[in-house]
């Protein structure tokens, strides 16, 4: 047997919108936030990666310069992975942010529903 949909009241519909635009506006404020990070990072990321150049190219042909290169890659293997995981992390709350706007679709057409019964039994 086919499962009856519950009947929501107005005030419940606007309930979950109200809900589900704060989480909306959550989801927004830690996307930015992640997004000012990656920036940041990448920024230092560049300076450091300057940094290194300059001091394997002071020390091009000596030890120093092959602990220099050899610290460099290790660097900017670990950079790599950082930023490879604050990417997903952008990529998981663009994924949210889809599925709360899905929500609001929904919601919203509910409402939409509702607001024209009442205006039908007015």
């Amino acid at each position: 047997m086919g499962g009856v949909k519950k009947m929501r009241s107005l005030d419940e519909i606007q309930r979950e919108e109200k809900q589900l635009y704060l989480k909306e506006e959550t989801v927004s404020s830690e996307a930015r936030q992640v997004r000012q990070v990656k920036e940041t990072y990448a920024k230092h990321f560049y300076e450091a990666r300057h940094f290194f150049d300059k001091l394997c190219y002071q020390f091009d042909n000596s030890e120093q310069g092959y602990f220099y290169k050899t610290l460099f890659e290790a660097f900017s293997q670990q950079s790599q992975k950082v930023m490879s995981y604050i990417e997903e992390d952008e990529q998981e709350l663009h994924r949210q942010k889809k599925k709360i706007s899905n929500q609001l679709e929904d919601i919203l057409y509910e409402k939409r529903k509702e607001l024209a019964k009442e205006d039908d039994k007015s």
